[in-house]
């Protein structure tokens, strides 16, 4: 028994010269930005009542939430501007615009509901 064990107690002591141990996954963070951004979007839209709430299953709006999330993603795809290239910082913006516009008919479309209702 002693002899089945020796083999094991070596074999984590020592490692081979060639090889190296496993390198931590490092985080880039344009990329860790990029996913604020989805994550912050995707938000904005169920905010907006656009996209079904996962958890309720239900459409929900809250504009003042919709707004900060699509401010915060106005701010960091400026931040992102000289990280990515000119392709994906302009899919960005256009993101972001396709937010603004949607957030602006969402409000608009409110109001207009509010009003015709006496």
């Amino acid at each position: 028994m002693a002899e089945q064990e020796k083999p094991i107690a070596e074999a984590t002591t020592q490692t081979p010269s060639s090889e190296q141990p496993p390198q931590a996954m490092t985080v880039d963070v344009p990329q860790a930005i990029l996913f604020c951004i989805n994550l912050l979007s995707e938000l904005a839209w169920q905010k907006m009542g656009l996209h079904i709430n996962p958890v309720t299953k239900q459409l929900e709006t809250d504009f003042p939430q919709a707004r900060l999330a699509i401010d915060a993603v106005g701010q960091l795809v400026e931040l992102l501007r000289n990280h990515v290239g000119e392709r994906e910082y302009n899919e960005l913006r256009t993101l972001l615009a396709n937010l603004q516009l949607n957030f602006a008919h969402q409000v608009q479309s409110q109001q207009s509901g509010q009003e015709q209702k006496p």
